[in-house]
Parts: structure tokens; C-alpha cells; sequence
């Protein structure tokens, strides 16, 4: 779980580095002999398989989560501190081998993705951000049609719900196209993320008091959401949405 051997500053790896090391992970993911079988956790698999080389060494360390960010970092991701304490909730205080963590971290993805909203957004950029890597990597295993991998990448993404679901077309039609052009095409889905979500819950008899909600951007879809259950209540709310450049309120 160590960085390479030649890094005896102790400093992080480098950006190619860390690109090189999902790549590999990657690679290895869709060269298993049973992946075929395995497209009811493709989207989980092949996300666990990228971001393994940040969660994996950050595990045995004590700022893991710190470590975690800044890994991530150098991919062109960006995990809110809440979903990276969930993705390592599984792993605090088990002594796993790499394989084992890899195995714990898409097990953790294909429960949570689904059904925390917070988790499937970040999650859902993040597989934007690797989606030439997961092209070149499905690409390099001669087993694996490119029809194969769209069609079931966007199958498996609206299984997911939320924000995976949205973008369900547009991924699968990313993968189709050659590098240079899935670069600029994701290039341009990540230009145009523009849903911006806001949610207040109140559970448990709780009752939350005081809520000011603010969005403000150029067009793009805004959601501000405030729900209250079991006995639950909201009370005092403010919204305020500025899409200055979209024309509508």
C-alpha cells in the first residue's frame, strides 16, 4: 500500500503517477475472464477499480481523509468530506489486504450510490471525469465490444437513479467515440454540470428552524428541496434562485 520505492521524501505521488495507477486499476478490472457477468455492478466496479489507488494507501493512514482529498485532487475529482467518511466507514479498523479494500469499496459504492443522492452526484462526475480511462481500459481487452460497454454502462447507470440516471445517454454515447473526441465530449459534459441541489430533512421528531437556501449561476437546473417526516417539522424557510443569464425565474 506504500508509494513507490523511490519516493523517499515521503511526498505524494504525482498527478501522472496517480492517473497511471487508475489506469492499471482499470485495466485489470475489465480484463477479468467473468466481467461479461458482471454488468449488474459495472458502474460500481469500474468506479471502486479508479479510485482504489487513493482510497487504498489513505486506509492505513491516520488523516485518511485528508489524504483521500488530496489524492483525488490529482485525478480532477472532487468528494465532499461526508461521502469520503462513508466510502470509509466500512474499512476503520480492519486489517484488509489491497484486494480485500478494493473489494470493500465497490461493495460499499454499489449500497450507497443508489441510495444516498449526495454520493450518486459525486460519484456520477466522477465516472465522467475517468470516462476515457474506462473506454481505453474496456478497449484494451479484445473481448469486449464497444457496443458491449456503452450499452451496458448506460443500463447499469439507470439502475443507479438520480444523477447517474441523467446522464445515462449521454456516458454511453461518450464511450462510443474514439479518445480525442470522448476527451472533448467529456470535456463538455463537465461544462455544462449545472444542476445545482439543495435539501433540508428534518427526521426523528427533530424540528429545524431558520433555513436560507441560495442558488445563484448562468441557467442549468436548480432543485431546492426542504421534507419533514416522523413527527418532524420545518419551519421559517427561505429560497432564493438567480439564474442571471437563463431568462426565467
Amino acid at each position: 500500500m506504500s508509494n513507490s520505492s523511490d519516493d523517499s521524501s515521503g511526498s505524494m505521488p504525482s498527478a501522472a503517477e496517480t492517473k497511471a495507477q487508475t489506469k492499471k486499476g482499470l485495466r485489470e478490472f475489465f480484463q477479468q475472464p467473468s466481467i461479461k457477468k458482471l454488468t449488474g455492478i459495472l458502474v460500481p466496479g469500474a468506479l471502486a477499480a479508479a479510485l482504489f489507488p487513493i482510497f487504498g494507501p489513505a486506509v492505513a493512514g491516520t488523516a485518511a481523509s485528508i489524504a483521500i482529498q488530496n489524492g483525488l485532487k490529482l485525478l480532477g475529482i472532487s468528494f465532499s468530506a461526508s461521502t469520503i467518511e462513508k466510502l470509509l466507514k466500512p474499512l476503520e479498523g480492519k486489517k484488509l489486504e489491497e484486494t480485500d479494500i478494493q473489494g470493500v469499496l465497490e461493495d460499499t459504492l454499489e449500497k450507497l450510490v443508489p441510495a444516498d443522492k449526495q454520493v450518486n452526484e459525486e460519484a456520477a462526475k466522477a465516472l465522467v471525469v475517468v470516462a476515457p480511462e474506462v473506454k481505453e481500459a474496456a478497449s484494451a481487452n479484445p473481448k469486449l465490444e464497444p457496443e458491449w460497454l456503452a450499452e451496458n454502462l448506460e443500463i447499469n447507470l439507470k439502475e443507479q437513479g438520480w444523477m447517474m440516471a441523467r446522464i445515462a445517454s449521454q456516458l454511453s454515447e461518450l464511450v462510443k467515440l474514439d479518445l480525442a473526441q470522448s476527451e472533448v465530449a467529456r470535456q463538455r459534459l463537465l461544462a455544462d454540470w449545472t444542476l445545482i441541489s439543495q435539501e433540508v430533512t428534518a427526521t426523528r421528531s427533530s424540528e429545524v428552524t431558520d433555513i436560507t437556501q441560495k442558488a445563484k449561476g448562468k441557467g442549468g437546473q436548480v432543485s431546492q428541496r426542504v421534507s419533514a417526516s416522523d413527527d418532524s417539522k420545518v419551519s421559517d424557510v427561505k429560497q432564493d434562485v438567480d439564474l442571471t443569464s437563463s431568462g426565467h425565474p
